[in-house]
C-alpha cells in the first residue's frame, strides 16, 4: 500500500498571509498552537510562532502575555468604526435578540414543565395494567348489577352470619329494654295507685304488642 505523501506546511510570505487572513476573519485572540491546529497544520506550530512574531514586528498583530501563555489578535485599527446609524441599528438588533432569547427561555420553561408532567405520569405499561384491573372491576359490578335487576339477592355464608349476629344482638337489647320498661311502669303506677294501662295512656305511651319471649322471625 502506497504511503500518503505529507504536504509541507506553508512558510514565509505564504504563512503570513494565511495566518493574517485567518485572524482578520475570526477577529479574536489565539495562541500559536491554536492557530496551527485550527488551520489543520497548514502552518506548522513552529512556523506559526515565527510568523506571528514577524507580524507583531510589522504592527499587523498585537501580542498579549497571560502568565506563560502568549495570545495574538489582529490590530483593531484596521477595521472601520461603525457610524452612529450602524450603532443604533446594532442596538435594535441586540434588543430584538434579547426579546427572542426571553421568548425561547419561556418556551423552554413550558416544555420542561410538560416533560416533568410526562415523567410523573404513568407509563404505557402501567396504563395497560391499570386498564386491565379496572376492566375486571367493571365486569364484577356489571354482574352484580345484573343480579340485582333480576330481583334475586344472593349473599355469602359470611354475610348471612354477620347479619344474624347483628339481629340477635339487637333482639337481646330489645327484650331487655322492653322488660325493664314494663317493670318501671308497673312500679310507678303502683305507687300512684293507678293501673299500668291508665298511666301509659296519661303519658301517651303505647304498648308493644309483640311478645318479647317469642322470636318474630323464627319462621322466616
Amino acid at each position: 500500500m502506497a504511503k500518503t505523501k505529507k504536504v509541507p506546511g506553508a512558510k514565509g510570505d505564504d504563512a503570513e498571509q494565511i495566518i493574517l487572513d485567518y485572524l482578520r476573519k475570526q477577529n479574536r485572540p489565539y495562541s500559536a498552537n491554536d492557530i496551527s491546529s485550527n488551520l489543520h497544520n497548514a502552518v506548522t506550530k513552529t512556523a506559526a510562532q515565527k510568523t506571528l512574531t514577524s507580524l507583531v514586528g510589522q504592527d499587523e498583530v498585537t501580542c498579549k502575555t497571560y502568565g506563560k501563555q502568549m495570545v495574538y489578535v489582529v490590530k483593531q485599527d484596521q477595521f472601520e468604526s461603525p457610524s452612529s446609524e450602524e450603532l443604533a441599528k446594532m442596538d435594535e438588533q441586540i434588543e430584538s435578540f434579547k426579546k427572542e432569547i426571553s421568548e425561547y427561555k419561556e418556551k423552554n420553561k413550558q416544555i420542561q414543565t410538560q416533560l416533568n408532567d410526562l415523567n410523573a405520569s404513568l407509563t404505557n405499561d402501567q396504563i395497560e395494567t391499570q386498564l386491565k384491573v379496572l376492566a375486571e372491576e367493571i365486569k364484577k359490578y356489571e354482574e352484580r348489577l345484573k343480579l340485582l335487576k333480576s330481583g334475586t339477592r344472593q349473599i355469602s355464608p359470611e354475610e348471612k352470619n354477620a347479619i344474624d349476629a347483628i339481629y340477635d344482638r339487637n333482639r337481646k337489647l330489645w327484650r331487655v329494654r322492653k322488660r325493664l320498661s314494663k317493670d318501671i311502669i308497673s312500679l310507678i303506677s303502683e305507687n300512684m295507685e293507678k293501673k299500668p294501662a291508665d298511666f301509659m295512656e296519661d303519658l301517651g305511651l303505647e304498648n308493644d304488642p309483640i311478645d318479647y319471649s317469642v322470636d318474630p322471625l323464627a319462621n322466616i
